[in-house]
């Protein structure tokens, strides 16, 4: 983005050298950790150490995206605007806050425990528009320039969320036929790859379309690294 297309509110070198920095990380934060934040829909029913996993993932967000939100603000030459427009990251800051609002009620801190489950559903449906919007931001340079990249970034979210649909649409729980959600990452990962070890297989219909997408989009990522590849080792100097 050329200096002229930058908003008033972020024409700043400071702001501009921070959001140059910062932004290819924020990205993959907020495209790696969306498949993640949509276990909060089923978080009771896993086991304790998938709950930490979602917990670590919430931590990491929200300290990302709170301080660039607060960082961005302070450097901008016009702070006023910069609240408005920049009001994605904010929901998401304040969204990701809430998030731990229901693990107080274990401590007696929050009263409203009922509520629990429904704090961690809206607050997962308001990090998901936020951090979509906020992905976009940098997706579409990133598929112009970075095509290796791109279909790397591809391949990790959908392991991840090949796994996320796996486990909410399959009987995966402390007292379900497959425990942990780890044992879902070990499914996917087998599946995107076409290895297919059979030691775990969906069998709803859902989980099956999820695998064959799963498969679809590794075979596509696959071809892509493939023919990169190949372009390199055939590639050949030009003459100076």
């Amino acid at each position: 983005m050329s200096t002229t297309d930058v908003p008033a509110h972020l024409d700043d070198p400071r702001l501009r050298r921070w959001r140059s920095v910062t932004g290819g990380a924020l990205s993959a934060i907020a495209i790696g950790s969306l498949p993640i934040l949509l276990l909060e829909t089923q978080r009771d029913e896993l086991p304790r150490h998938d709950q930490w996993l979602i917990d670590g993932v919430n931590v990491v967000v929200l300290v990302a995206f709170a301080l660039d939100y607060f960082v961005g603000l302070w450097l901008s030459p016009d702070r006023r605007t910069y609240f408005r427009k920049e009001w994605l990251e904010l929901a998401l800051t304040i969204s990701q806050a809430l998030v731990f609002l229901p693990s107080l009620a274990s401590i007696g801190v929050l009263r409203a425990a009922r509520a629990a489950r429904m704090v961690r559903v809206v607050g997962a449906v308001v990090r998901v528009i936020a951090i979509a919007g906020m992905a976009s931001r940098e997706g579409r340079r990133v598929l112009r320039e970075r095509a290796t990249s791109f279909a790397l970034t591809m391949a990790a979210m959908t392991w991840l969320s090949g796994a996320v649909g796996f486990t909410l649409a399959e009987d995966v729980g402390v007292d379900g036929r497959l425990e942990s959600f780890y044992d879902a990452l070990w499914w996917s990962l087998a599946t995107i790859t076409t290895v297919g070890y059979g030691d775990i297989a969906p069998i709803t219909g859902v989980g099956r379309i999820i695998a064959a997408f799963t498969m679809i989009v590794g075979i596509s990522v696959f071809a892509i690294l493939t023919a990169k590849i190949a372009e390199f080792f055939t590639r050949t100097d030009e003459p100076a």
